[in-house]
């Protein structure tokens, strides 16, 4: 009972974000400069952020952020924020600013030995935006400044120049939540796994996922990983997940983020000296994905594992797909 509660409160919550709606959202590409005062460090930033507006002056969105490599820190998380905008009042130009949680994942050295470690805490991150879109077009240009306060990390400062293009979601309609009740997909993956240390060691990734809508938008999945690292992991393990994915261009093209666990079933894990093995094969999993709907049937997909740990192993696994639906 609660489970269904819980799937049929994300399938509404979907619902109100695409039921209707005639505003379109933003999908970002940002790149630019940060820096670490208390480090006296700089280096680069950039991120993937998805906006969804609900009114004329208020949106929400979810980022990916990227901040670079400074002393002992080599750091990236994701954040959800608020935001306010200004009315368009010259030429197309507004400003906007947005607060809020900043879940990070930092590589640093560790605490009891020389070795690294990857650290996870959450932040703080306050923005402030001025956006340019002209009259009719569909792209968008901003300068964005934003500051992460972390009390357990490094702080830190970064502005970057972002491109955008806007599209509206396809709506749920009469026909509600369970419009897409039941659509399946299977998909092949083969790609790149690159572990969260310092020297980021890569190798050879592949995959098999099975997807379930609950919806147009929500999403259940379970996959099959295989990561082979050759000079530290080799891991095999199953893979579940919820999705938030919306649709867009009549079904045509996806975009989401979804969030589950992670099961080792077999592993092979050279443990650095002074560190403890895995206490746990249970590790947690966020995801970035994207497909394009080739024809009825098959669709291209890519996806972006970060495997988050208690025993400093994450790992980033990128892979591209091969989609079959029915």
């Amino acid at each position: 009972m609660r489970k269904s509660t819980c799937l049929k409160t994300l399938c509404l919550l979907a619902t109100a974000f695409g039921a209707g709606t005639a505003r379109a959202d933003t999908l970002w590409l940002d790149a630019g400069l940060m820096s670490a005062p208390a480090q006296d460090d700089h280096s680069y930033a950039w991120s993937l952020v998805y906006s969804h507006p609900f009114t004329a002056n208020w949106s929400a969105s979810f980022s990916w952020i990227n901040e670079g490599h400074v002393e002992n820190h080599h750091r990236d998380g994701h954040s959800a924020q608020l935001w306010y905008n200004t009315d368009p009042f010259w030429h197309g130009l507004k400003l906007a600013a947005g607060v809020g949680p900043y879940r990070y994942f930092d590589t640093t050295t560790a605490s009891t030995s020389d070795n690294y470690a990857d650290n996870h805490g959450w932040g703080a991150i306050y923005s402030v935006a001025a956006i340019w879109q002209t009259p009719g077009s569909n792209w968008q240009y901003e300068m964005r400044y934003n500051h992460i306060a972390a009390s357990s990390s490094i702080d830190t400062n970064s502005v970057t120049l972002g491109l955008g293009y806007s599209m509206a979601p396809d709506t749920l309609g009469a026909a509600g939540w369970r419009a897409g009740d039941g659509q399946q997909e299977i998909t092949a993956y083969y790609g790149r796994t690159i572990l969260n240390s310092f020297d980021s060691e890569t190798g050879t990734a592949g995959g098999l996922e099975y997807r379930y809508s609950l919806s147009p938008w929500v999403k259940l999945s379970g996959a099959w990983l295989i990561e082979n690292n050759n000079a530290t992991v080799r891991h095999n393990g199953a893979l579940a997940e919820i999705w938030l994915e919306p649709e867009f261009f009549n079904k045509r093209f996806t975009i989401g983020v979804g969030g589950g666990a992670y099961l080792l079933l077999d592993e092979k894990d050279n443990v650095v000296a002074g560190r403890d093995a895995d206490p746990s094969r249970v590790s947690g999993v966020v995801t970035l994905t994207s497909s394009y709907r080739l024809d009825d049937r098959w669709r291209a997909r890519v996806s972006w594992h970060r495997i988050v740990t208690s025993y400093s192993r994450d790992s980033d696994i990128i892979l591209l797909g091969a989609g079959y639906q029915y």
